[in-house]
């Protein structure tokens, strides 16, 4: 029987990051105006504005949602019946020896993936809060971009590692 993953450091993680995210929108909340510029063109330069208090709820929501990911989704994945599961050779995968095994895989994999894009949330989080302390607030696109491409590096290389796990029967 192969090691089951841990999630102890992914989620040490996540939990790290969750409260860089509290302390950041603490000190943001402090040092932004009432109106906030939250949507930037092409060019990096402000064309949609929030309430401070709109803008830290949305951000809130997107925090929800990589937890969701993080805690949630392996949880339910974990309670689906296995012909509901979109997986190659899910009968090896699930068969009785091997399930706690194939669960506790996607809940570390899940575990990964919810740190890497709350830090990208939280990078973005900064960016913008950025723009705003400037005139005319404009975002560092290339920084953002920077931030875009290496979470998308990421997911394909997590994708793949996930491919490449489960497309073969050890």
């Amino acid at each position: 029987m192969e090691d089951t993953p841990s999630t102890r450091l992914p989620h040490s993680i996540f939990f790290f990051l969750l409260l860089a995210g509290l302390l950041q929108a603490n000190y943001q909340a402090a040092h932004l105006p009432r109106m906030i510029a939250t949507h930037f063109g092409k060019d990096g330069m402000a064309n949609g504005w929030q309430t401070k208090g709109a803008s830290f709820y949305t951000e809130a929501v997107l925090v929800l949602v990589a937890a969701s990911i993080t805690f949630g989704l392996p949880r339910l994945l974990e309670i689906l019946p296995v012909p509901l599961w979109n997986l190659p050779n899910k009968e090896y995968w699930f068969g009785p020896e091997r399930r706690a095994n194939t669960v506790a895989y996607f809940r570390a994999q899940f575990a990964w993936f919810g740190c890497a894009l709350l830090a990208f949330l939280l990078v973005v989080y900064e960016l913008v809060f950025r723009a705003n302390l400037v005139f005319p607030h404009q975002l560092n696109t290339t920084a953002f971009l920077a931030a875009l491409f290496t979470f998308l590096a990421f997911v394909l290389l997590w994708t793949i590692r996930l491919i490449m796990h489960f497309s073969k029967a050890k």
